[in-house]
């Protein structure tokens, strides 16, 4: 079954499985304005339940050489408040994934950077690829990657959560995992499909009403339903976004990449 949230957001019922997948892979699966949208309404589709057999489980992946490269900076540069913008859209799609009652499985090839790796955190599992590159390089345009922290810091744990978000460190698919800001590492990534399947089969033979009850549980003890750290973190984060270091930084990283 076709379930189009259109172009940038392609989803589809795939071996029983809703598949969530970011499809503009020519501009690195950014998150624009249309992209947060398109991905707002496939997220909301299946909170909805508007899915065949409403399955336990979701797959998201990106369309392309990586996952996601983050922000669309040149939309930032452009307009200067969409970083902001960007940032607290980034905080309530978080949310949204988080909150959805299926299991979602993430499947990440190439780079999953800054915001994109920041929507791993809000995933169940996360299944990656040797070469892999993870991290939140933020900080050389001048933005904080404070808004991930709700959910990375239950990810990885409060060291490993410091080091990747002050240091703006990238690490690879192994590192990544050693981290525990993967779940699960592919041998290579031919093998990278067929693991993430494998892993949603697995899912899917297990009690779907059991496994919505735990994630439920899970979410309401680990504060994934408090709004309040969320909203703090985006409000901060988005404040110094919309201060004249970032905009100048930002000018700065991204006029020899112009064109």
């Amino acid at each position: 079954m076709d379930m189009s949230a259109g172009p940038l957001v392609k989803t589809a019922v795939e071996f029983g499985v809703p598949t969530v997948c970011l499809n503009d892979p020519g501009r690195r699966n950014a998150l624009g304005t249309a992209m947060f949208d398109a991905l707002d309404r496939a997220i909301a589709a299946l909170g909805s339940g508007s899915v065949d057999g409403d399955p336990a489980v979701v797959l998201l992946r990106g369309a392309g050489a990586g996952f996601c490269a983050g922000f669309d900076l040149a939309e930032a540069v452009e307009d200067p408040t969409r970083m902001a913008a960007f940032i607290r859209r980034l905080s309530h799609l978080n949310r949204s994934i988080r909150r959805l009652p299926h299991v979602v499985v993430a499947a990440v090839q190439g780079a999953a950077l800054a915001g994109g790796c920041a929507l791993l955190s809000a995933c169940d599992f996360v299944v990656v690829e040797p070469d892999a590159l993870l991290g939140y390089p933020v900080h050389r345009i001048g933005v904080s990657p404070a808004v991930t922290l709700p959910l990375l810091r239950q990810a990885v744990g409060e060291g490993p959560a410091r080091t990747l978000v002050l240091s703006g460190e990238l690490v690879d698919g192994r590192t990544a995992h050693r981290l525990r800001l993967a779940s699960h590492l592919a041998p290579s990534r031919d093998q990278l499909d067929a693991v993430a399947t494998q892993l949603c089969r697995e899912l899917l033979g297990k009690g779907p009403h059991a496994l919505r009850a735990t994630k439920a549980w899970l979410n309401e003890l680990d504060g994934s339903l408090d709004d309040a750290p969320f909203d703090a973190t985006a409000d901060a984060s988005a404040a110094l976004a919309d201060g004249e270091e970032a905009v100048r930084m930002l000018r700065a990283f991204w006029s020899p990449r112009k064109g």
